[in-house]
């Protein structure tokens, strides 16, 4: 309709320039042929939105419909499809816990590492896959490896939907929340967590940095109110649906439980309420089944983990 008014309106315009070139020169006729040329222009404009605007979200839907065509339900493609390298309590926990509520294991091959107590020959090996031998890593099919936490959340998401049919996307109106919280979890939340978690859990109390502690229990303060306020009157981030980003920022909180016995989170119920319902998921409980008081077998591997696991 908009594309057949527009023709009408050129057809109307002609006929006036004709005019316009055969009649008196006067201001009147000037004025109603600048109005019909600026109304011609306004609709031709307009009609490329429209067309423009529905041939974008068809092609959208077909791309993320294609990308999404694995679905769980489905013969599997092969075993080890894709390659998870992970190790808990590391932050490819995300993942692997991502994996387990996507319920795509027969995909997804989790790959088990342990970078600081492997031999030499086999941290070489790894380093193939992952440049700097940190953790984690996903290998695709074609050989491509995603490297950070948040980035491979992001992939499994789009790229799977769970055994029910639907999606770990978030609904229209909370995209904003989920690029925000997954992106500010992995980049600011963990650069602040991870020194607490060496200088409170695996460095002795006459060893510490007070200096360094104080300055990242502010911040991480800061963290917290910024998660509380947004989960304040919801479920998940995103509402009372479960996504990709509650792998991303429930690991966050969990770790937090982790430290200290669990100060960080005192002075902040709803992430202790948020952490509570996490718990419950079976996709929680599977990953995260050793207790968060032992997040690694010695002292010394964890805090050199920790302190060189630079991977988000």
């Amino acid at each position: 309709l908009q594309l057949s008014g527009s023709a009408s309106m050129i057809e109307n315009s002609s006929s006036l320039c004709a005019l316009r070139r055969n009649g008196p020169p006067d201001q009147f006729q000037n004025n109603i042929i600048m109005r019909h040329l600026v109304s011609v222009a306004i609709a031709a404009a307009a009609s490329v939105v429209v067309v423009g605007g529905a041939a974008y979200y068809y092609l959208r839907k077909k791309i993320r419909g294609s990308v999404r065509s694995l679905k769980v339900d489905e013969t599997p493609v092969r075993q080890g499809h894709l390659k998870l390298y992970h190790s808990f309590p590391f932050r490819s926990s995300r993942c692997a816990w991502l994996v387990n509520e996507l319920h795509v294991e027969d995909y997804v091959e989790v790959v088990s590492v342990n970078i600081h107590g492997a031999e030499a020959k086999e941290l070489m090996e790894y380093r193939d896959v992952h440049p700097h031998g940190t953790l984690p890593a996903l290998e695709l099919e074609d050989g491509k490896v995603i490297l950070e936490s948040s980035a491979i959340c992001l992939y499994l998401a789009e790229a799977f939907l769970d055994s029910n049919g639907d999606s770990l996307l978030p609904e229209p109106q909370y995209l904003a929340d989920y690029f925000n919280m997954i992106c500010y979890s992995a980049c600011t939340v963990d650069a602040i967590l991870e020194p607490l978690y060496i200088q409170l859990t695996h460095t002795p109390e006459e060893k510490r940095n007070q200096s360094l502690i104080d300055t990242n229990m502010r911040k991480f303060s800061i963290c917290c109110n910024v998660i509380s306020t947004l989960l304040n009157d919801r479920l998940y981030v995103c509402g009372s649906k479960f996504t990709a980003a509650d792998c991303v920022v429930g690991y966050n909180v969990w770790w937090a439980s982790a430290i200290h016995n669990g100060e960080l989170l005192k002075e902040f119920p709803v992430l202790v309420q948020y952490l509570e319902r996490l718990k419950e998921r079976p996709a929680f409980k599977e990953c995260m089944k050793k207790k968060a008081s032992e997040p690694s077998e010695t002292t010394e591997a964890s805090e050199t983990a920790q302190s060189t696991e630079s991977s988000r």
